[in-house]
């Protein structure tokens, strides 16, 4: 019999898991992999240009998986590179006009599947569970340093 811990340990990688199935099939008419729209999100999020080691940490790949990604982006017209001003090695990944439309679309219907899902807690219930959940990041945080 499963214990408290190994249910909700469980029960949190299956929501994650299946709440980016669930982004995946209403971004399946984009032809957008999770990879890809992950890029435009935290990019359209971050409300400016971000370095490119920050975006890949922030979509939590390897910067070389992030380069073929970006090439890719680069070639439909949806990101640009530009050479840090502090740096000229480092570049910054913006989004192009093109791009800012499709990371607006996106992030609605993100934020659509949001709000059904977050729809069976009260406010109190969410706050709690916000609150938790960042106790519990911290904490991971704090183990690995």
């Amino acid at each position: 019999m499963p214990t408290q811990n190994d249910r909700f340990s469980e029960a949190l990688v299956h929501l994650l898991k299946d709440w980016r199935y669930a982004l995946d099939v209403r971004f399946r008419p984009f032809g957008l992999s999770q990879a890809r729209w992950q890029v435009l999100l935290k990019l359209l999020r971050a409300d400016a240009s971000l370095a490119q080691c920050d975006l890949a940490q922030r979509v939590g790949i390897e910067p070389a998986s992030l380069v073929r990604l970006l090439d890719a982006l680069e070639s439909e017209g949806l990101v640009t590179r530009s050479s840090a001003p502090d740096d000229r090695r480092a570049k910054r990944i913006s989004l192009t006009a093109d791009g800012l439309s499709l990371a607006g679309r996106l992030a609605g219907i993100a934020d659509g599947l949001r709000a059904e899902v977050l729809d069976c807690l009260t406010p109190e219930e969410l706050a709690m569970a916000t609150e938790l959940l960042e106790r519990l990041r911290a904490r991971v945080d704090e183990i690995q340093s």
